[in-house]
């Protein structure tokens, strides 16, 4: 029989004085979903009114500049089902977003929700602590076969975000001409940057200084792992 891997509970004392930092971390990751969805600040009291059905003088108490207050227990359920996002990191009890666990709902809640059937579970999210690859904190997906068979289309991959310029020759998650590229790079003196693919199907780029190679591109974060699925 396994141990039990139960904690022992707060003393009183400790339960009493625990900083849960609720407020304003609810209040910021709130304001970042929005800013993700490219709402502008003069619109998001409005459109969290609509997203819940709470009243707009409500809502904009939420994410107040000076003096946020916090949602009732019904609204910050209603806001992680709206916003696709697990509510303990709303409350700030995970350190990695995860969307919403569509697929644990009870099923009268899912079924009023989707009658044709859930989102796709978020498994690469779900992963991310399990691995505890803290300095790899955001997840992608591979599109395209530019870094096969390195990284294959579809494959899952975690970068760190903390890195946001070419520092040593490596694999990148870049954003270049509005296109997202993932692209083996390696910094040449004197020459420039040069964007090498995996495949060798597809051709090398070279992004000369005199280009001004840096401000053309734009480092969203060395990629530090690639997660390798096969069926079984």
């Amino acid at each position: 029989m396994e141990p039990d891997q139960r904690r022992a509970p707060l003393a009183r004392e400790q339960a009493k004085n625990l900083d849960l930092h609720l407020v304003p971390g609810l209040r910021n990751r709130l304001i970042a979903e929005l800013a993700a969805r490219d709402i502008p600040a003069h619109q998001h009291a409005s459109y969290l009114s609509r997203l819940t059905g709470r009243a707009v003088q409500t809502v904009a108490r939420w994410i107040d500049a000076d003096q946020p207050g916090l949602p009732d227990l019904a609204s910050l359920a209603v806001l992680a089902l709206q916003l696709n996002v697990d509510a303990h990191w709303l409350l700030g009890l995970l350190q990695h977003r995860l969307d919403c666990p569509y697929d644990r709902l009870p099923r009268p809640l899912l079924a009023e929700l989707y009658p044709d059937g859930p989102p796709s579970a978020d498994w690469v999210g779900a992963l991310l602590p399990k691995i505890g690859a803290t300095s790899a904190g955001r997840a992608g997906i591979m599109q395209g076969t530019e870094m096969a068979p390195l990284i294959p289309d579809g494959t899952p991959f975690f970068y760190d975000d903390s890195q946001r310029r070419v520092s040593c020759n490596g694999i990148y998650l870049l954003a270049y001409n509005g296109h997202t590229l993932v692209r083996h790079v390696e910094r040449r003196i004197g020459e420039g940057l040069l964007l090498r693919c995996e495949n060798t199907s597809y051709a090398d780029s070279l992004l000369k200084d005199a280009d001004g190679a840096d401000a053309k591109l734009t480092v969203l974060g060395r990629v530090l792992l690639v997660v390798r699925v096969s069926a079984v």
